[in-house]
């Protein structure tokens, strides 16, 4: 792909918490080397050794899961000085670099289009998970504002700057839903937690008062694929920019290798997956799954 004069103003960054860092750095390889005129920063406590020149590291200190939303929240425009930041982790890269659109530009946040949205109705919220949201009942008797996957996702700086520079905006966490299991754990329906759940849900009414703008759902699909649903029917999968999900991650960089967290069985048995397992082979990837269960 030809350097784009577009992408000078965009920044590849990774941020993680944890250590080992190595898988963070493939996604920003894959993706700088799919959009060149990009920078690429990681974002770690520890710079991964090989880690290449032309990638900046930034040393943070250890977090959480719970701490890196509220990074993404608070601190993603500290270290990002272009006008945008396009976010990726060891299972979010860019896959399909020829589908750059520079018309994400016009936008202050994108992100894959998840199969969680909370559906405001004459009777109340409820959040639908599975891709329930696209039933046309809801379609018609509420507002539906389904969850942007942050894991993937272009932002733009008033967005990173959005709870700095709007202080009247809060995040606000509920009390969960749930308080169960052995060892005893807290859960949240709709993962309110999650800083994209934050952004995309939670805040969104306030966020786009403020004059920030969310893609609609039609180029969001474009933009990333993490699971595929109703939404996605009858859609070129060939035709997405970015690939995100936690069961995929980015293994190796040469070849490029995608190792599934599932068995071949069960992926061939997820929807849609079949049809992203044949764009990765036609893309020269090695597609890996986890080994089936040992018999009894």
């Amino acid at each position: 792909m030809a350097a784009d004069p577009n992408l000078e103003s965009v920044t590849l960054v990774a941020v993680t918490g944890v250590a080992d860092a190595h898988g963070a750095a493939r996604a920003l390889v894959m993706s700088q080397r799919a959009l060149p005129g990009t920078r690429a920063l990681l974002c770690s406590p520890v710079r991964p050794a090989g880690l290449p020149p032309h990638i900046e590291h930034r040393a943070i200190a250890p977090m959480n899961y719970h701490e890196y939303s509220l990074f993404m929240l608070f601190a993603l425009w500290r270290v990002v000085q272009t006008e945008f930041a396009l976010v990726v982790q060891d299972d979010g890269w860019v896959l399909g670099p020829e589908n750059w659109d520079a018309g994400f530009l016009q936008y202050d946040y994108i992100g894959a289009p998840t199969h969680l949205a909370r559906v405001d109705g004459p009777h109340g919220q409820q959040w639908l998970d599975g891709f329930r949201w696209c039933a046309a009942p809801h379609a018609h008797d509420g507002r539906i504002m389904p969850v942007y996957n942050g894991g993937f996702s272009l932002r733009s700086r008033r967005m990173m700057r959005a709870l700095i520079d709007n202080p009247q905006i809060r995040v606000e966490i509920a009390p969960p839903d749930f308080v169960d299991g052995t060892p005893l754990r807290m859960r949240w329906l709709g993962d309110t937690f999650n800083e994209d759940v934050q952004l995309s849900v939670l805040l969104r009414d306030d966020l786009e008062t403020v004059g920030l703008r969310f893609a609609p759902p039609d180029v969001a699909r474009r933009f990333a694929l993490e699971h595929a649903g109703p939404l996605h029917a009858g859609m070129e999968l060939r035709s997405v920019f970015g690939l995100h999900s936690r069961m995929r991650a980015l293994t190796h960089v040469d070849p490029p290798t995608v190792s599934y967290a599932i068995t071949q069985q069960e992926a061939m048995q997820t929807f849609g997956e079949v049809q992203i397992v044949n764009v990765l082979l036609e893309r020269g990837y090695q597609v890996d799954f986890a080994p089936d269960a040992a018999p009894h």
